[in-house]
């Protein structure tokens, strides 16, 4: 971990640097303020070029320095942003210790079930975890011709039982939503 803040704050240090120093040249360009803005004559050489810049060189240093401002405002953003907990479902405690599955694994679990059923092309779920079991909602893109409500009864019941064996997790309810896969040339699900 320690390892960890050490490379975020090296980051973010040069992020601001970077973030300083493409400022610092766009206001020189635009002519707001003068090479000698920084201490002990520093870079005042390459600020004295960008001030003298004129036309098309002028008008390519500011763009350059608004992108790159805007891409370290972008690393800073994404520094700053909390990282994403990992959600930990409780499938039993007792004396011997805690037993837990993340959340991430039990959506890919309900996704692959749904996907193995026939005719569906594609599926995405999302879990809630509710005091009396999960609640499980999954969209679906199915063949075109595929009977929704057989379908989606199926689904329920899959996802359900494979949930459930798997994990030993309660499953309150799945909610299914099916749409018409859009492809063209896919041959109707008809049998």
């Amino acid at each position: 971990m320690g390892v960890s803040i050490f490379n975020r704050a090296i980051v973010v240090l040069a992020a601001i640097v970077v973030l300083a120093g493409a400022v610092i040249t766009l206001l020189v360009t635009a002519g707001a303020v003068t090479p000698d803005i920084l201490p002990y004559g520093w870079f005042e050489s390459s600020l004295q070029r960008a001030a003298d810049a004129s036309g098309g060189t002028a008008a390519a240093t500011i763009t350059v320095s608004v992108i790159i401002g805007l891409a370290m405002i972008g690393v800073l953003l994404f520094e700053f942003m909390p990282y994403r907990r990992r959600v930990l479902l409780l499938i039993s405690s007792d004396d011997a210790g805690t037993s837990t599955i993340d959340q991430e694994s039990v959506r890919l679990l309900a996704e692959k079930t749904a996907a193995a059923a026939p005719d569906v092309r594609d599926a995405r779920c999302t879990l809630a975890g509710k005091a009396d079991g999960l609640s499980i909602s999954c969209w679906t893109s199915v063949a075109l011709g595929t009977n929704i409500p057989e379908i989606s009864g199926q689904l329920q019941g899959k996802i359900k039982e494979a949930v459930e064996e798997f994990t030993g997790l309660s499953v309150r309810q799945v909610n299914v939503t099916s749409k018409y896969e859009a492809l063209a040339g896919r041959r109707l699900a008809v049998r």
